[in-house]
């Protein structure tokens, strides 16, 4: 195999791996994003994009609006029979990722940086004073390397299984046009939960996590898994009631181990970013910011010439904070005993659901670097 050297490298080109091309192209440092897939694709994913989320899709230069992103202004919780309406701690909004992963890898080949899709990359080799990074049909030679794989492992980079199964549908529904029409909703269940928006065209997006054996029980069918949620609550059987799907089949992906942090850096020059480094617990609706954000934040350490380890001290207590107040209210949403009793707190008193939403959040930095 030749070898080609190039200062910086995104293994991936999702948000996170977007993201770190745009800041490093855009002060004007070479960079490359291998994107495994040859076009725009679907990923598992709630698609709900917090406020800082906006704030940072923005900050790249996106306009979201003329993306086709519908405004979220409540979040609607549901357990049992109890129900809760809350303002989000900031403005949301629905977008799919096959609309926005698009829109930020254009945005990254605007600013300067080379997307190689259809690229695969077999392994990532820390050196003594380089990475390399093996595709299938050559071999890369970099200085900096961003692990931007998403929820997906490379070999020879372990990282802890989970337990949870998420899945993703998109759907034709008449109800949601008029339930969902500035609205999110959180359905908790046992042994998982349901959340559901509107994205471009007017369309239903529901994503769902359910633990393996409760997939084992019930089937991953698209038949199997829409009887299942329609029984959860009379709210999720109305948004399917007859709507189309417009998937073959629910998109998944197992394994997913939330509340996972990589506290140690991986070599000098490589660095964790997104579902790499942190897998949020998926009802924050942070999981998105997060990619975004340490995409950048590796991208900055870059440009300042600071190393993977550097960078990990930086981030990984602030994430390690958001994650405590995540995991604590996650808990309590995923018991049936609780959790009921959760949403009622959060109907009798909406502010402190709202102020308990913003704590398990990360608290985030857009501005430029120079």
């Amino acid at each position: 195999m030749t070898m080609t050297g190039y200062p910086a490298i995104a293994v991936g080109g999702g948000l996170a791996g977007a993201a770190f091309a745009i800041e490093l192209a855009r002060n004007g440092h070479p960079v490359i994003v291998f994107e495994r897939a040859p076009c725009a694709h679907h990923k598992v994913c709630g698609e709900l994009l917090s406020g800082d989320a906006l704030g940072l899709v923005q900050s790249f230069g996106l306009d979201l609006k003329a993306l086709g992103a519908s405004v979220v202004s409540k979040v609607r919780l549901v357990s049992g029979s109890k129900r809760a309406f809350i303002p989000p701690p900031s403005s949301a909004a629905g977008l799919s990722r096959y609309r926005l992963d698009e829109a930020l890898l254009a945005a990254a080949e605007q600013a300067g940086a080379v997307v190689m899709r259809g690229t695969r990359v077999l392994r990532l080799e820390p050196q003594s004073d380089a990475i390399l990074i093996r595709t299938e049909k050559r071999v890369w030679r970099a200085s900096a390397a961003a692990l931007a794989t998403g929820k997906h492992l490379l070999r020879g980079i372990p990282r802890r299984r989970g337990e949870m199964v998420g899945f993703k549908m998109h759907l034709d529904s008449p109800v949601a046009l008029q339930e969902l029409a500035d609205l999110v909703q959180l359905v908790f269940f046992r042994g998982g939960y349901m959340g559901a928006c509107l994205v471009e065209h007017d369309t239903l997006s529901i994503a769902w996590v359910m633990r393996e054996e409760l997939v084992r029980s019930v089937g991953s069918s698209w038949s199997a898994q829409e009887h299942y949620l329609a029984r959860q609550s009379d709210l999720i059987g109305d948004l399917l009631c007859r709507a189309r799907p417009l998937f073959n089949k629910p998109m998944a992906i197992g394994s997913i181990p939330y509340g996972y942090l990589r506290f140690d850096a991986i070599a000098p020059g490589v660095f964790a970013v997104g579902d790499q480094l942190a897998v949020v617990p998926s009802f924050t609706g942070d999981g998105m910011a997060i990619a975004l954000q340490t995409g950048l934040d590796a991208a900055r350490a870059v440009l300042n010439g600071l190393s993977a380890a550097g960078y990990h001290r930086e981030l990984i207590p602030r994430l390690q904070r958001q994650f405590h107040v995540a995991r604590a209210l996650g808990g309590l949403l995923d018991t049936r005993v609780t959790s009921p009793f959760i949403v009622a707190a959060a109907a009798a008193v909406p502010s402190l659901a709202t102020k308990m939403a913003a704590i398990a959040r990360l608290r985030y930095r857009v501005g430029r670097i120079g």
